[in-house]
């Protein structure tokens, strides 16, 4: 079974939701120690000698608590915001390879579909697409040897190969060029409408613009503030709501992109 386009999105942005429950259940929330009594009956519960140390963190709303022996070398710190928040940039970065992936896999899906139509209606930046000789012999050659065979999966594979070498589709100007190859005209007019009537395509592309640059500021920068001289290392900041924010637009674009008629 091949799974499509979307399908393979919904599974990659599924992650995206995983790291955010991570964050809720890893950060810890106690903002007072643990109460003398409650330690006490917890190590008879477990078994564990009286003189057992250990540390409790609290998710969020104390729905999760996650004890830790002390000697796991895991400290109280590595359970605050500033540790923890790299699930919260895991799933920015990861949100927008969803979206790259998805771009991707919908060209090569549409490929036999394109290949099918007559020159003159094939979208005109798929016919740019430069497919290596050798993979167009070896698919003359399976239909020479069966007639009835469909050499799909040797073109596909090769649409492929040239996508992921030559185009990202992460950025509003790569996404453009994904569009034109797809034969979509107005792309970005038809994505606001499907995300919200009243939301301009202006708007759309702003959001996707300044979501890559904070992408590209935790991938290429490590997500530490630039500085020609500081007498500290810094990260930027980065909250839940930001990478909620995040994962939200992009699934909403692949959303409305998988509603276009191509």
């Amino acid at each position: 079974m091949a799974y499509s386009a979307k399908q393979v999105f919904d599974f990659s942005i599924q992650r995206c939701e995983h790291y955010l429950s991570l964050y809720d259940i890893l950060h810890d929330s106690r903002r007072r120690r643990g109460r003398k009594d409650w330690k006490s009956k917890f190590k008879k519960l477990m078994h564990w000698p009286a003189s057992q140390s250990y540390y409790r963190m609290d998710g969020k709303d104390s729905n999760s608590i996650l004890i830790i022996k002390e000697e796991a070398g895991l400290t109280p710190d590595k359970f605050q915001h500033d540790y923890v928040s790299e699930l919260l940039r895991s799933a920015i970065t990861t949100s927008v390879s969803a979206m790259d992936r998805y771009f991707h896999d919908l060209i090569v899906e549409n490929t036999v579909g394109f290949l099918g139509k007559a020159d003159k209606d094939m979208p005109k930046k798929f016919k740019q697409l430069n497919i290596p000789i050798l993979a167009s012999k070896k698919a003359l050659e399976k239909i020479r040897e069966n007639p009835s065979s469909r050499p799909n999966t040797i073109i596909k594979k090769e649409v492929q190969k040239i996508l992921h070498r030559e185009h990202t589709f992460q950025s509003p100007s790569n996404l453009l060029e994904a569009s034109k190859i797809l034969g979509i005209e107005d792309f970005w007019g038809k994505i606001a409408t499907e995300i919200s009537p009243s939301m301009t395509k202006g708007e759309v592309i702003d959001r996707l613009r300044k979501l890559n640059r904070r992408r590209n500021q935790i991938v290429h920068e490590s997500d530490i503030i630039l500085k020609t001289s500081a007498k500290a290392i810094t990260l930027r900041d980065i909250t839940k709501g930001e990478a909620e924010e995040s994962c939200s637009f992009i699934k909403a674009l692949v959303t409305a992109a998988d509603q276009i008629e191509i």
